[in-house]
């Protein structure tokens, strides 16, 4: 069926349909933006709010610190000397053997994470 041959009443059902669909389609587009804008938002204000509290620390670098001077002074030592680095410095040991072993029993990643996946977040409604 062609443009042209169609009838009146199904021109105006076409019409309807087209109409209807844009105007969800713009509903929507607007209700995403809206969501997006406002995570961005949140985050603007996050960031500006953590920053802006640490610009009025008095002293920012640590070596600037009294506290950690002190700390240093009287129980560390030196920077980088032996008690520091045990106690400060982190150390890394390669668990993927461990990771594995709990796949090849189907304990990792956790079953329960799957009725979580199926939430929606607050923004996604």
């Amino acid at each position: 069926m062609s443009f042209i041959s169609s009838t009146r009443r199904g021109f105006l059902k076409a019409s309807c349909i087209l109409a209807g669909g844009l105007l969800l389609g713009v509903r929507l587009s607007s209700k995403a933006y809206a969501a997006a804008k406002g995570i961005k938002d949140y985050m603007t204000d996050r960031i500006n709010s953590v920053y802006g509290q640490d610009s009025q620390f008095p002293h920012r670098a640590s070596q600037d610190n009294e506290q950690v001077r002190t700390m240093y002074d009287s129980w560390l030592g030196r920077p980088l000397g032996e008690k520091s680095e045990e106690l400060l410095h982190t150390k890394w040991y390669d668990r993927s053997a461990h990771i594995k072993d709990l796949i090849a029993q189907k304990v990792y990643p956790n079953p329960v994470q799957k009725t979580f996946s199926k939430i929606p977040y607050g923004y996604e409604r």
